[in-house]
């Protein structure tokens, strides 16, 4: 796109504004002697028998100091009194953008016997502008990654980068997409940045400072951050993500990463959303084997600023049948479309959790947003869904705080959804929750529940339609 200003005039301006804010933020970091990173994580990649490829990734903030050209990764099991250090060279570094790099250190290593294994990467210390840690200086920054070594099983990766830019009193979402290659059942949550060895968490810690009534939270169905930015500065994030297999908690990785809130004049893109299938609610849809899926979105910039789409999930990364998406670039306007007929083999009720990813180069800078959708196809159990009854089941399951109830009716009318321990008490109700003939998604938010078992029963219309087990980590 050709363009010319003066230095006098309103978009020079306004320009210079939004790169010195950028500047402040940087140099304040680097002025207090802040570290390096911007977060990172720790994958572990099954390459044959007990050997693995460990990747820790890390970010960098390009004004901050240079990233060491080694490090050292520890990896334990008490169990075997296994507790073993290695040294790792860096490899070059990759061009994020904003003003960030990304760098890879990369492991080969053979465990001595199938078992878990504790990986663990530590800093010395965490950026001194971070505005959600108490006395940021004082704390360290660590990575883990708790492995299941065996002879086939990898850890979850995330499928998307970061978005290190906020726009103060702009909507902010966010979706790392986490995803398990051998199938098994993740849940993800947010979660307390952890210190140096031991990997404790951080005490005074709170989320990045939102709007009251948008609060900085995640999605447990489709893994989406969100937040409405009322504070300017740097914020501090981690994501937890749990790997269950048959029930049992086999795994976890970390994402930690920081957020830069800035103050800007720019006018967020416009997106329109359009899909032939209808959602059950919000952005949950379902298909039937055989029958085709298309979501459409369109983005134009008010700014008329360039704007460009991508797009990610487990559905484009299928070998057989995977879905696939259309861009459509014109000037301002973007269109991306998803397509897919998924066949038999690819129905379940673990849902396909896709994301598009809308970025906009404002005057120089790159503002990003996610729009995330979940798409079952078919009405088969999944692996997260445990001892469904008379067609009512949870997910995600085991959950924390938040889970999608699934409800098979086969007459419409007021329902009672009860919430019980394995005492018999009583400890949540739900009532007059409409249910309409067919399949029902009702969101369970704010479950405040103690860890543990518990058992939701439904009546409709002096019936009992069925009950269900739920799981609270």
């Amino acid at each position: 796109m050709n363009f010319s200003i003066t230095f006098d005039s309103p978009k020079f301006r306004k320009m210079k504004k939004l790169l010195l804010s950028i500047a402040l933020f940087l140099c304040i970091g680097f002025a207090a002697k802040a570290t390096h990173l911007m977060g990172g994580q720790i994958t572990s990649k099954n390459i044959g028998g007990l050997t693995y490829e460990i990747t820790l990734t890390v970010y960098r903030d390009t004004l901050g100091i240079p990233v060491n050209t080694s490090i050292n990764m520890r990896y334990i099991n008490s169990t075997l009194t296994y507790d073993y250090t290695k040294s790792i060279n860096v490899s070059p570094a990759s061009s994020f953008g904003n003003g960030v790099e990304t760098y890879y250190y990369i492991d080969t290593i053979t465990f001595p016997a199938a078992d878990n294994y504790d990986i663990y990467y530590n800093d010395c210390c965490r950026n001194c502008a971070i505005l959600n840690i108490p006395n940021p200086c004082g704390f360290g920054f660590s990575l883990h990654n708790s492995l299941s070594a065996d002879s086939s099983n990898s850890s979850p990766i995330f499928l998307n980068e970061p978005i290190t830019l906020a726009q103060l009193n702009v909507p902010f979402s966010y979706n790392p997409l986490p995803f398990d290659i051998d199938g098994d059942s993740l849940s993800w949550s947010l979660d307390i940045p952890q210190d140096a060895y031991p990997a404790t968490p951080i005490p005074g810690y709170v989320l990045p400072s939102s709007d009251s009534l948008y609060p900085f939270t995640m999605n447990p169905l489709t893994g989406e951050i969100t937040f409405l930015p009322n504070q300017v500065g740097y914020f501090a994030a981690s994501v937890l993500v749990n790997e269950y297999r048959a029930g049992v908690l086999i795994g976890t990785i970390r994402r930690d990463m920081q957020i830069i809130v800035l103050q800007s004049s720019n006018v967020p893109a416009l997106i329109t959303l359009n899909s032939g299938n209808y959602p059950y609610s919000g952005k949950n849809y379902t298909v039937n084997p055989g029958s085709p899926f298309t979501y459409t979105v369109v983005a134009s910039d008010p700014d008329n600023a360039n704007v460009w789409m991508s797009a990610n999930g487990e559905a484009f990364r299928l070998l057989n049948n995977p879905a696939t998406v259309t861009n459509s670039p014109i000037g301002a306007t973007f269109s991306s479309s998803v397509s897919w007929t998924p066949t038999a083999v690819n129905a379940r009720t673990q849902p396909y959790v896709f994301g598009i990813r809308v970025t906009e180069n404002y005057n120089g800078v790159n503002f990003s947003q996610d729009l995330s959708v979940n798409l079952r196809v078919g009405n088969f159990t999944g692996i997260q869904e445990v001892n469904s009854v008379n067609g009512i089941s949870v997910y995600p399951n085991p959950t924390q705080s938040r889970a999608e109830l699934k409800i098979n009716a086969k007459e419409s009318g007021l329902a009672t959804i009860s919430i019980s321990n394995m005492i018999g008490q009583t400890v949540k109700v739900m009532m007059d929750i409409n249910i309409n003939l067919g399949q029902n998604l009702i969101e369970l938010n704010d479950l405040n529940l103690k860890s543990g078992t518990y058992i939701i029963s439904i009546q409709q219309n002096n019936k009992n339609l069925g009950v269900t087990r739920l799981n609270i980590q």
